[in-house]
């Protein structure tokens, strides 16, 4: 396996994140090695590499790769793919699989061909030794594979969780659009918010931000609930190993105090959604939300506000957005005195909407959208 032989692997990373993400990287102890478009190859030990699955709170995906070669045709695809991988040692006809693929500037054109041909070369390879071949899922397979050709140039690598690892596993219901979590761990980081003040989403939705800021507050790991499926199937997976960073990294976890995060929405519904995903969470029945319009909290100074205040099929039209974000920034100025805030805005339009002016305003991928993340000073106020 290629991955054993070099010790090398590939971090799949939300756009605009990866210069975040490298940093993170380097924190929990690999070597970055080269940095692409939605992407990071990167160097480490086993140790590190469970650290990083488990702790990462900004990687969408970590590949290990099994084989790269370089790729002119389907057949040679399809031959590699057969002959120089023994799928059969990797996870047995009993148990599923999937495959994400992705090509570019190849001579293969069409990415779930490019797929299809992958699942024959496995399903062909079971075949020959059992008579039967494992089910293929798109969804909540057993294991799961990941294809790229680009340039001529394919990589067949391991998804070591399965799952896209935004998916923490505390978010048990949500709104429409939720916020997805990597984008909101990420501006927590950039808030370079550390509990020295007191966090407020006055916007809070299902309470992903609230969620992420209970985490990154109380060190806990962003895979604590999440159900990986892919380590376990690496040939040289050592269990006890994983074991031991896990408990290592749960021993890190401390108390949330109470007044330190706290949330609200006029909805009854979201509220009563961001309850239930944080009480899956060590100390998230801390976290104090209520019902109740952003304009009628209490004033106080000294806030860390960081909210994705509703926008487009959230909101219904232009106006009532702008009318929104007017509010919010009335808000800020007369009750957040020596505070700082940080705006997910649904486009750089909307900034200047809120009547302050951003200190900084950064570019950010909320999926395919682009949105900006201003940071807001509020000085104190003498009324």
């Amino acid at each position: 396996m290629e991955y054993i032989k070099t010790d090398k692997y590939f971090a799949q990373v939300a756009g605009s994140l990866e210069a975040h993400a490298i940093a993170e990287l380097e924190k929990l102890g690999a070597k970055v090695l080269q940095e692409v478009p939605r992407g990071i190859r990167f160097s480490c030990n086993k140790a590190t590499l469970y650290r990083i699955v488990y702790c990462s709170r900004l990687l969408q995906r970590v590949l290990a790769p099994l084989i790269s070669f370089q790729c002119h045709s389907e057949k040679y695809l399809y031959s590699q793919a057969n002959k120089a991988i023994d799928w059969t040692a990797l996870f047995s006809p009993d148990q599923s699989f999937s495959i994400d693929s992705n090509v570019s500037n190849s001579n293969i054109s069409h990415s779930l061909y490019a797929g299809q041909l992958l699942k024959d070369a496995i399903c062909d390879s079971f075949r020959s030794k059992y008579g039967r071949r494992p089910d293929f899922k798109t969804q909540d397979a057993d294991i799961s594979f990941n294809l790229h050709i680009r340039e001529n140039w394919a990589s067949i690598a391991l998804d070591l969780t399965g799952i896209s690892m935004h998916k923490r596993g505390y978010r048990m219901g949500a709104n429409l659009a939720p916020l997805q979590e990597t984008l909101a761990a990420a501006m927590i980081v950039l808030s370079e918010w550390k509990g020295d003040k007191p966090l407020l989403d006055p916007l809070c939705g299902s309470g992903t931000i609230l969620a992420e800021a209970l985490m990154h507050y109380c060190h806990i790991p962003a895979g604590y609930l999440r159900q990986d499926r892919g380590l376990s199937f690496l040939p040289d997976y050592d269990s006890k190993l994983n074991t031991e960073i896990r408990q290592m990294e749960n021993a890190h976890i401390i108390p949330l105090p109470k007044g330190i995060i706290s949330g609200s929405d006029i909805s009854v519904g979201s509220i009563a959604y961001s309850k239930e995903n944080l009480a899956r969470l060590p100390g998230g029945e801390n976290v104090d939300l209520r019902v109740c319009r952003f304009q009628d909290l209490a004033k106080r100074s000294g806030r860390c506000i960081i909210t994705n205040p509703p926008y487009g099929v959230r909101m219904g039209n232009d106006e009532s957005t702008k009318t929104l974000y007017h509010e919010l920034g009335d808000f800020l100025k007369q009750k957040c005195p020596d505070s700082e805030a940080y705006i997910l805005c649904g486009n750089k339009e909307l900034v200047p909407e809120l009547h302050l002016r951003a200190h900084w305003k950064k570019s950010l991928k909320n999926g395919d959208l682009d949105v900006k993340l201003a940071k807001v000073i509020i000085k104190g106020t003498n009324n």
